[in-house]
């Protein structure tokens, strides 16, 4: 039995072989580590390249409705505290109440002006009757005086006729003692005297009376029929004199209105003069990071004018696993790194949150990266100003600026696992060098001098 002969493999064949059986291990090998990488390190990486430089912001709004007049800041600039941001004026302020307080203030015053003249007229008045009182008061002490003067004139000539009468009844009396005369001639004399009495005594009694009512005069108490004209006076007098004095008190009360009103019309004209004219001012030093209004446009109550951010607290907030929550807690120390840095910065961890909201993200600059199953942010508060670490300008941003949404890098200060990218970006790095080493322009001169020979 002849066994066939096996054709033989061209050498080509072999080496093709070969080549493809190398190929495919080496793909397959390149596959398994970079299933290997993309797995393994994000889980216990010690750095994370997925943490972006954030920032607290200020929304500057316009408490007044009307057109912007004045705006003085763009994108980028830095503002400082104090530092006046924009002008909204409005000429159409609703004014019905500061009218209607003007209207009772003038209503006041008015009432004011009114009680003070009455008041003086009344005083003057009073003056007058005073004036007049006084006159008639000391016509009516003189007119009294010699009526009382008089009065006493005729008690004494009383008293005289009653002396008289009297010594001229003893006499009879003791003549009708002694029979020298009748008894009919002692009942006339008799009658004389007590004529004589009862006039004597008419006479002192309105002695009395006049001298009570000069007494009452001069205590101005007038009573009587004669002293009806200055009583009446007195009256007057006595009721102009409350007049003047209710005046005085409806003058204190309008006083007390119209300073009132007047507060309330101070009060007014400041709420007017903040509707129709506001300074919008920056409350902190920082960064303007968007402008939402433009010169002459109209804007409402509550419309953001501005958007300040506030670069001195800026923190960098990073993704890891929750395989890293123990090694990351609250104050471990770490290093920020990346672009938009010009040397790496030290900072602790401020807090761990494992998602976020879309309310928690309006308070800050940019919004958090997004996260997949199983990871966490890491909050990192930096040891120094990071806004200071740009002394040149990076992605056309102006120097300075605040480089709030830059992506950096945040490792572990004791950690030793990279994150996949870095160590990808490392390693092409490196071939890169090494490649451009090999393959410099002066060695690709020296082959091509080497071969022309």
């Amino acid at each position: 039995m002849s066994h066939q002969a096996r054709p033989k493999l061209d050498p080509k064949m072999k080496v093709h072989g070969r080549i493809i059986r190398a190929t495919s291990y080496c793909v397959a090998s390149l596959l398994a580590v970079l299933m290997l990488t993309a797995a393994l390190p994000p889980i216990v990486a010690d750095q994370s390249d997925r943490a972006i430089l954030n920032a607290p912001i200020t929304l500057l709004t316009t408490p007044i409705a009307g057109e912007v007049s004045a705006l003085s800041a763009n994108v980028g600039d830095r503002t400082s505290q104090g530092r006046t941001i924009a002008e909204v004026k409005n000429t159409r302020v609703d004014r019905t109440t500061m009218i209607a307080l003007e209207s009772r203030a003038n209503n006041y015053r008015q009432a004011l002006t009114a009680a003070r003249r009455k008041e003086e007229a009344d005083l003057h008045y009073v003056d007058a009757l005073d004036n007049e009182i006084s006159a008639q008061k000391a016509q009516l002490i003189k007119q009294f005086e010699k009526q009382n003067a008089e009065l006493k004139a005729q008690v004494n000539s009383a008293q005289a006729t009653v002396e008289e009468k009297r010594a001229l009844r003893d006499r009879q009396v003791d003549m009708v003692s002694r029979n020298v005369a009748s008894t009919y001639m002692l009942k006339p004399t008799t009658q004389q005297l007590s004529s004589a009495e009862s006039t004597r005594e008419a006479a002192s009694q309105r002695l009395a009376s006049s001298l009570s009512e000069l007494e009452a005069i001069n205590h101005d108490i007038f009573v009587g029929d004669n002293l009806v004209g200055i009583a009446t006076l007195v009256q007057k007098r006595r009721d102009v004199s409350f007049d003047a004095e209710r005046e005085k008190i409806e003058e204190a009360q309008a006083m007390a209105g119209l300073a009132d009103e007047m507060r309330l019309v101070d009060a007014e004209r400041q709420r007017l003069q903040s509707l129709a004219d506001t300074r919008l001012t920056s409350p902190h030093d920082g960064e303007v990071l968007h402008v939402g209004v433009a010169l002459g446009r109209h804007v409402s109550a509550g419309d953001s004018v501005a958007t300040l951010v506030d670069c001195r607290n800026l923190f960098a907030v990073a993704i890891f696993s929750y395989r890293q929550a123990t090694a990351l807690s609250v104050g471990t120390r770490v290093i920020i790194s990346g672009a938009g840095i010009d040397r790496p910065v030290w900072g602790a961890v401020q807090d761990i949150v494992p998602k976020s909201s879309d309310k928690s993200e309006d308070l800050y600059a940019v919004p958090f990266p997004q996260t997949e199953r199983r990871e966490m942010y890491v909050v990192v508060k930096p040891d120094t100003d990071m806004a200071l670490l740009r002394p040149t300008s990076i992605d056309g941003a102006p120097n300075g600026s605040c480089p709030v949404g830059k992506w950096v890098t945040v490792t572990r200060g004791d950690g030793w696992v990279p994150s996949t990218s870095v160590a990808w970006q490392q390693a092409s790095s490196l071939v890169t060098s090494a490649l451009a080493t090999v393959f410099s322009p002066h060695d690709a001169q020296a082959r091509g001098r080497t071969s022309q020979q």
